[in-house]
């Protein structure tokens, strides 16, 4: 593939045989629905709506289009039609623009022989049309169908055991325009492919598991430089500026999130993004954090004292998370859901608190009621994959699925020790990647350093 495609085509690090992986996929959805879908990528890329808004974002393509085609580039849809023995896939492109490719780079796009020849050599999509087309084309081949019913994607789930959807996207606007014309054409209603796409989506291959496993180095490597020049910083924007770029110098790909760099109090405000206070050497600092590897991504939260060690209520404190994450990990394989990890969580964590802290005097007051967060969600080609509404917390995991694990605690907390007292309003949370097998987990992030002995050693050392 020649570079000047990598922008708009993620190979996902297979090479050559990414066209044949992401064929592949394509079967196989068309072999479980069994019907003519189509799927829309982005309408829009970066500051494509809300030009005053525009912020850089390597990878903005819609996932599912992502996880089929690597196509980072927006206005695509993507037409399966498994019935047809001609043509089963067809991707629609707008128009080749070499004005606007002045501007903004190279596109997929049609209008000339070689633009075609481009799109079809790289993608391995064989049959590319002007998306001008789409409509005339899809009511064609809709009825020519043995099940006239159209698939599509929209997120919906249940929430406190109701129906509900996301409406506020574009995959629910694309739903809305297919429903239309299929009401004008009367045919049948839409059928929603978001169970079946996900079950073949969240299982990660060889290829996502090594991007994932890079992305953890890098952000990992990132973590340690900050560790050792740590006693430089005043503020958590100049830890903010020095993590990202020790993290974005090692990948194109970009942030997986905006990070929360969170000191003291503010560590208790659970998306914490404004990242300009001073801090004090007393105080704790937590940091959620990561890049992506192609269109994997690192997911990491690590918490320390800006002292550079950890006071004694500090560190009963980080070791009762600490040890509610290794009980987690440890109860994690195929068959758990993630609910019972949940429980065996907060479980471990209100446990702690009672027979590690209140048990030598401690006090304290959260900020929630049993659980602040639940200690997991999916990841894959979204840093938080899968059914957003998290309906798949009770279903039975299995191998492939990468989640986070993530223990929290955040309230006020005091305690008198050796005839000092400690009062600190604090936020602690350690996040850890992890790879589902029959037999247990892999943690991706096993090499960041997370125990108590392993941060202070590294924020005792001096960068050269």
């Amino acid at each position: 593939m020649k570079k000047v495609h990598t922008g708009i085509f993620r190979d996902g690090g297979a090479g050559a045989f990414a066209k044949r992986r992401y064929r592949g996929r394509r079967k196989e959805l068309m072999r479980k629905e069994g019907r003519i879908m189509a799927i829309t990528g982005v309408p829009y890329g970066p500051g494509g709506k809300t030009t005053w808004a525009y912020a850089y974002c390597p990878t903005y393509q819609e996932p599912a289009i992502m996880y089929l085609t690597g196509i980072n580039q927006s206005n695509v849809i993507l037409l399966l039609d498994p019935d047809s023995k001609i043509s089963d896939e067809i991707l629609f492109v707008d128009s080749r623009d070499r004005f606007m490719e002045f501007w903004e780079g190279v596109r997929f796009g049609v209008g000339d022989d070689q633009s075609l020849k481009e799109v079809r050599s790289v993608t391995g999509i064989q049959d590319v049309r002007d998306i001008r087309e789409f409509k005339d084309v899809l009511k064609e081949r809709l009825f020519k169908q043995k099940k006239k019913a159209l698939g599509t994607l929209w997120l919906e789930g249940t929430r406190q055991g109701k129906p509900c959807a996301i409406k506020t996207d574009h995959n629910y606007d694309f739903k809305k325009k297919l429903e239309g014309w299929l009401r004008s054409w009367k045919a049948p209603a839409l059928k929603n492919i978001m169970k079946n796409h996900f079950e073949l989506r969240l299982p990660l291959d060889k290829y996502d598991i090594a991007n994932a496993s890079k992305a953890q180095d890098i952000t990992g490597n990132g973590f340690k430089v900050l560790l050792k020049n740590f006693r430089k910083f005043k503020n958590e924007c100049q830890v903010q500026g020095f993590l990202e770029g020790q993290m974005l110098m090692n990948t194109p790909f970009g942030l997986s999130y905006p990070s929360i760099i969170a000191s003291g109090a503010n560590a208790t405000i659970l998306h914490y993004t404004k990242n300009d206070d001073e801090f004090s050497k007393n105080e704790m600092m937590l940091m959620d954090f990561g890049i992506r590897w192609m269109t994997m991504h690192a997911d990491i939260t690590r918490t320390f004292p800006i002292s550079g060690r950890f006071d004694p209520m500090q560190k009963i404190l980080y070791e009762i998370v600490l040890k509610a994450q290794l009980a987690v990990q440890k109860k994690a394989r195929a068959g758990v859901t993630i609910d019972e990890l949940n429980t065996v969580c907060w479980d471990r964590v209100n446990q702690g608190l009672e027979h590690e802290f209140k048990a030598i005097g401690g006090k304290f007051k959260l900020q929630y009621k049993e659980r602040p967060h639940g200690v997991s969600h999916l990841m894959g080609e979204q840093e938080h994959d899968g059914d957003p509404f998290r309906n798949y917390a009770p279903q039975p995991m299995k191998p492939g699925w990468m989640l986070s694990n993530e223990p929290g605690l955040y309230g006020e907390f005091r305690l008198n020790w050796k005839g000092k007292t400690y009062d600190e309003k604090i936020g602690i949370r350690i996040e850890d990647n992890l790879v589902i097998t029959s037999k247990g987990c892999i943690n991706l992030s096993s090499k960041i350093p997370k125990t108590v002995s392993q941060i202070e050693k590294l924020m005792a050392r001096r960068a050269n």
